[in-house]
């Protein structure tokens, strides 16, 4: 069975992988063509897993250890963006377990106790013992290593971009899911019949689909916003720059709660044919407009 994962880059086998790479991971023929803000490169190796026997099989008793060896790709890859991340955290929380400890804090859970003592170095000085607090430089330095970095692997080889965006668009499954669950209302079925459903998730699979629409629709909105191509006024562009702002600020389940009152009303009369529209702003006019939903 094929499968392509993520491991942790705490592992010996993936530290290893790290290690034999990173001289080609900052390389700029590294670089990702698709993200510039990551780097990647493949090895194979053969790697060996054991595991216990629950019945006897094969001239092997239950309870006995049986090894066998496996080829595997390991896909790692360094991002400046995730490097950002880990730095951050890091000193933030060592930072912070400093602060505790010179302020004579006792008290810690056991992972920040083993914080303390890998990367702390506590020490008294002078007559009255004052509690000095350093850090221990080489432990740090050994720990940031592998900041930024993260690994696939999997049993079939791929070419290693092809392998990050392969597990991206699971991503995008798993947020797909989560939107169904959110926005379709797909956290509990409440229904006694299979074909009511069967039904049921087809409606829902209907609307992720509208779902990818608008979002792809939006995002060539936003695209266009604010670009000056000789035709627009300056009345135009900071109108545009305005819409592009609030939708930056937005999810999409927002933009359809503030639009979710819109109508328009068309009555015929003796006078004639009467409108009326719900209150919008310009900035909505514009939105709607250049989704295709109004006409201008």
């Amino acid at each position: 069975m094929k499968f392509l994962t993520l491991i942790d880059t705490d592992t010996k086998m993936a530290r290893k992988a790290v290690d034999g790479l990173r001289g080609r991971l900052d390389s700029m023929g590294a670089v990702c063509p698709f993200d510039y803000h990551v780097s990647g490169a493949t090895m194979t190796v053969t790697h060996e897993f054991s595991f216990r026997r629950e019945r006897a099989r094969n001239g092997v008793a239950a309870g006995e250890t049986e090894t066998f060896t496996r080829r595997l790709h390991l896909y790692a890859f360094k991002s400046n963006e995730l490097w950002e991340k880990h730095e951050e955290a890091f000193r933030q929380r060592l930072m912070e377990l400093k602060r505790q400890v010179e302020q004579g804090t006792t008290e810690f859970t056991v992972a920040a106790t083993e914080r303390i003592e890998k990367y702390l170095v506590r020490s008294r000085t002078g007559r009255g013992g004052r509690l000095r607090v350093a850090f221990n430089e080489d432990a740090c330095a050994e720990a940031r290593k592998y900041f930024g970095y993260f690994m696939l692997v999997s049993n079939a080889p791929l070419e290693v971009f092809e392998a990050l965006e392969d597990y991206r668009m699971r991503e995008r499954i798993e947020e797909l899911f989560q939107a169904e669950k959110e926005n379709a209302d797909g956290r509990r079925p409440r229904l006694w019949r299979p074909d009511a459903l069967r039904g049921r998730m087809f409606v829902q699979f209907i609307s992720l689909c509208y779902r990818c629409f608008i979002m792809k629709r939006i995002k060539a909105v936003k695209a266009t916003l604010g670009v000056d191509d000789g035709r627009k006024t300056e009345k135009r562009l900071e109108l545009e720059r305005k819409l592009l702002n609030w939708l930056k600020q937005r999810s999409l389940a927002q933009i359809f709660d503030w639009f979710d009152c819109l109508e328009e009303t068309t009555v015929k009369t003796e006078a004639g044919i009467r409108r009326w529209t719900t209150e919008s702003v310009a900035r909505d006019r514009l939105f709607l407009e250049l989704l295709g939903v109004a006409k201008s």
